[in-house]
C-alpha cells in the first residue's frame, strides 16, 4: 500500500486557538504537496468515544493510502504509546488509547508500530503537544512514502478496546446508545443489518415508539422517531428538536427493540 498525499486531521483542539494550523504548518513544511483535509476539530475535549466513532463514520470514504490523524489524547506527555497503523488500505496515526478500537477490532491482517523514531519527529518536542511535535511530522513522513515499520517497533500489546455490541434474542435486541451528534440525535449500535423482523416497540428510557420510520417527516415536528441514519446504525430522533434533552437520556443508556 503506497500512500496518496492525503491526510485528514480529527481533534478536539477546536478552532479557537491557533493549534490545527500549526499541525497543518508542519505538514506542509515537510511535504508542500500534501493533500489536508479536516474531519472535525469539534470533538468534545477528552473524549476518545466520540473521537473513535467520528473516525470511523468517515475514513471509509477517502481513497486507499489516505492516512488518517486522530488526536484525541488526554494522555499527552505521559508513558502512553503512540501507533501507527496499515489496515484497511489505509494508514492511522494516533494515541494507544482506544480511539482507534473500531479500526482495531475489524481488520485482523493490519500492522502496529509503536512510534520511536525521533528521526521524524520535530526536533523539539513539548510536553503538552505531541500534535503539533509528533503526530503532524510523522503524517508528512508517511505522505512521502516512508514505510511505516521505519517508525519504530511491530508490536502486538496495543490497546485494542472493545466495541459494544447489540444483544439480539429471538424475541429483542438490547442495545445502548453509543454516540450523541450536534443535533441531539441518538445514535444506537443496533445495526441495520439486524432488523429484519417486525418491530413491535422500541423503547428508549421511558418513551416508546412502535415502528421504524422513513424519514424525518413522518411524525409530527416535537415527536420522536426511530430510523436508520446515515451511519447504518438505528438512531432516535426528535424532529426538530433534540432528542438527549427532550428525552433525558444520554451516551450509554440501553435501547431495547421488541419484536411484534
Amino acid at each position: 500500500m503506497k500512500p496518496n498525499g492525503i491526510i485528514t486531521l480529527l481533534t478536539d483542539f477546536g478552532e479557537a486557538d491557533g493549534f490545527v494550523g500549526a499541525m497543518k504548518g508542519v505538514i506542509l513544511s515537510i511535504n508542500s504537496d500534501a493533500k489536508i483535509v479536516d474531519l472535525s476539530h469539534q470533538i468534545s475535549p477528552q473524549d476518545i468515544e466520540a473521537g473513535a466513532f467520528i473516525l470511523n463514520t468517515c475514513y471509509h470514504f477517502f481513497p486507499p493510502g489516505t492516512i488518517h490523524v486522530a488526536v484525541v489524547d488526554p494522555g499527552v506527555g505521559s508513558e502512553r504509546r503512540i501507533l501507527a497503523v496499515a489496515a484497511h488500505r489505509y494508514f492511522f496515526i494516533a494515541p494507544d488509547n482506544q480511539v482507534l478500537k473500531y479500526v482495531l477490532n475489524s481488520d485482523e491482517t493490519l500492522t502496529v508500530v509503536e512510534v520511536l523514531n525521533k528521526q521524524f519527529f520535530l526536533k523539539r518536542v513539548s510536553r503538552t503537544f505531541h500534535g503539533r511535535d509528533v503526530f503532524a511530522p510523522v503524517a508528512a513522513h508517511l505522505s512521502l512514502g516512508l514505510p511505516i515499520r521505519n517508525l519504530g517497533n511491530v508490536i502486538l500489546d496495543y490497546d485494542r478496546g472493545a466495541v459494544d455490541q447489540a444483544i439480539a434474542t429471538e424475541q429483542k435486541i438490547l442495545g445502548k446508545i453509543i454516540h450523541i451528534d450536534k443535533f441531539g440525535n441518538l445514535i444506537t449500535n443496533i445495526s441495520e443489518d439486524q432488523l429484519q423482523k417486525p418491530i413491535l416497540s422500541i423503547i428508549v428510557g421511558s418513551t416508546r415508539m412502535n415502528r421504524l420510520s422513513k424519514s424525518y417527516a413522518e411524525v409530527e415536528i416535537g415527536k420522536p422517531l426511530a430510523i436508520i441514519g446515515s451511519s447504518g446504525f438505528l438512531e432516535i430522533v426528535v424532529r426538530n428538536d433534540n432528542a438527549q434533552k427532550q428525552l433525558s437520556v444520554n451516551r450509554g443508556d440501553m435501547v431495547e427493540l421488541i419484536y411484534g
